[in-house]
């Protein structure tokens, strides 16, 4: 008997200009935190967290406009840690990569606990990687 995932939203698909170098860096990430691959089929790969919701990456078919953060349309995506040690280390993993938009500290104007870090995908979109 198949289990219902937990996760109410289903899944995000992001279209990004180079997919090679946006496989390996999503790559990355999502192992460290502890994603599940589920595909990989050359122009499109996709991972589920523990809960079963989805973020696929896809080439996109139109490499213009460039994504500009903060104008209509997509902002950021969120995702959680476990703890506070798997920021940093997400942190410790993309420095020196890309552009970080916040290094990790607390945030108590959001709610107690939250511990994120932000930082650019390799086509500027914003990513938050958050312990609450």
């Amino acid at each position: 008997m198949q289990t219902k995932s937990k996760d109410p939203l289903g899944h995000l698909k992001l279209s990004v200009r180079d997919f090679g170098a946006s496989r390996t860096f999503y790559a990355r990430l999502f192992d460290t935190l502890e994603f599940k691959q589920i595909s990989d089929k050359g122009q499109s790969a996709g991972w589920v967290t523990k809960d079963g919701f989805g973020i696929w990456i896809a080439q996109a078919e139109i490499l213009e406009p460039k994504h500009v953060f903060s104008a209509p349309g997509f902002h950021h995506l969120c995702v959680k840690a476990s703890s506070e040690s798997q920021v940093d280390q997400i942190y410790d993993l993309v420095k020196g990569e890309i552009q970080i938009f916040n290094p990790p500290k607390k945030y108590p104007e959001y709610t107690p606990d939250y511990y994120a870090v932000f930082f650019a995908d390799p086509d500027g979109m914003k990513i938050e990687v958050a312990y609450y």
